[in-house]
């Protein structure tokens, strides 16, 4: 009687299993999810960075487990909103981390993204932030297991620059330094470098700070405009809502010269606040408006849409689709999820194609330092991709860490 209950109790359990798509009594342990953490902002004004990048990396889970998973799992995800505050970031990491993530997906900035990766450092689980494009986030700023998808802003700076010099025939610039986080310094450090060494030391007529929160640079545009020489263009290296108020304010002083910017002021979600803006430049990741001449970025524009009910707001989702490129490919060459492996891989990589573009790593450096950028400019109230440039100077660690002079 009793081993014919234990039959039937086998039976059922293993129709229920069937149909719930989970394995039976006895089935191998490692059919068990591989779960990634997300420990970035959802709220706070980080969230206007971080938002897209982690939609595009959902879609590409989902595309991931509608093709039978990452070795064989289904790929699972978590998500702690660090609501844009370092210690919330810090707590959050070490909290996912605690939980078994294999992968920690952190901020789209250094200064809120490392707390958070210091966690799984400690821990020797790789993490990777969307869009951090300060070098620190890596091995020398946290540890040889964090990575970021995104380029240096210095290669941000230095592009724009050469291609102001070489395409648009500008030769002389003012900097508007905006020093609230790391990004915005190497951001203006690799414009001054890549202007200097194009032009000489006087192409560059001067420069000024201000922060984001500044509620005018009323003083800093006397200032500029007070110049014995006007410059040819200004280059402002902010993010938003600071970096557009500060642009709002530059056009409606009068300073009518192109302005050159870094990618963080990419896309159409701030133009409002500065109506009929014109000669306004960025290097960018990809356009979100139709014009890109990459079909493989105009066809993710289209499953991102379809997954989310409307498209990207931001260039940087591309990131967040790479980033999980990037990872999974490393686990699927080493045949794990064990970090020191993927680790491994990663460092191998060497113009390796993904969505976003070649990418590079080496054991030192884990941020991209000459991918190709799509250079835009702002017309009729919209971004529109002018053309593709790659910067043909890359900058070495000194520059990359603003050592020295």
């Amino acid at each position: 009687m009793r081993k014919n209950f234990v039959g039937i109790m086998g039976g059922a359990l293993a129709l229920v299993a069937l149909l719930l798509g989970r394995p039976a009594w006895g089935a191998d342990i490692d059919t068990a999810p591989i779960t990634i953490g997300f420990a970035i902002a959802q709220s706070g004004w980080l969230a206007n960075y971080d938002s897209a990048p982690f939609k595009a990396a959902v879609l590409k889970i989902d595309e991931i487990n509608k093709a039978g998973g990452l070795l064989g799992h289904h790929l699972d995800y978590k998500v702690i909103d660090t609501k844009t505050d370092r210690e919330r970031a810090a707590s959050a990491g070490a909290e996912l981390i605690q939980s078994g993530v294999k992968l920690l997906v952190v901020s789209c900035d250094y200064d809120f993204g490392a707390p958070a990766a210091l966690a799984a450092q400690k821990a020797k689980v790789v993490s990777m932030s969307l869009c951090a494009a300060d070098p620190k986030m890596g091995a020398q700023g946290v540890g040889n297991y964090a990575f970021t998808a995104n380029s240096a802003a210095q290669s941000e700076g230095i592009a724009i620059a050469e291609y102001a010099r070489r395409k648009l025939g500008l030769k002389t610039a003012y900097v508007l330094e905006d020093t609230s986080i790391e990004y915005t310094k190497s951001a203006c450090a690799g414009f001054r470098a890549a202007w200097t060494r194009e032009g000489g030391k006087d192409a560059l007529l001067g420069s000024d700070v201000f922060k984001n929160d500044d509620p005018s640079i009323a003083a800093q545009i006397t200032r500029l405009n007070s110049l014995p020489r006007k410059p040819d263009a200004i280059f402002v290296c902010s993010y938003t809502p600071g970096g557009a108020s500060a642009i709002r304010q530059l056009r409606a002083a009068g300073v009518s010269q192109p302005i050159l910017a870094d990618t963080a002021m990419i896309d159409n979600y701030w133009l409002n606040a500065v109506p009929n803006l014109k000669d306004f430049y960025v290097p960018a990741f990809m356009s979100l408006y139709g014009d890109d001449p990459r079909p493989e970025m105009q066809t993710f524009v289209k499953h991102f849409t379809a997954r989310w009910g409307q498209p990207p707001v931001s260039s940087y989702s591309v990131l967040g689709y790479s980033l999980i490129e990037q990872w999974v490919y490393a686990v699927t060459k080493a045949n794990t999820t064990d970090s020191t492996k993927v680790l491994e891989v990663m460092n191998s990589y060497q113009n390796q194609p993904f969505l976003v573009g070649p990418t590079s790593y080496t054991k030192t450096l884990h941020i991209q330092v000459n991918r190709p950028w799509l250079v835009m400019k702002v017309e009729n109230g919209s971004f529109h991709a002018v053309e593709l440039y790659r910067n043909a100077f890359a900058p070495d660690n000194r520059l990359l860490f603003r050592v020295g002079g």
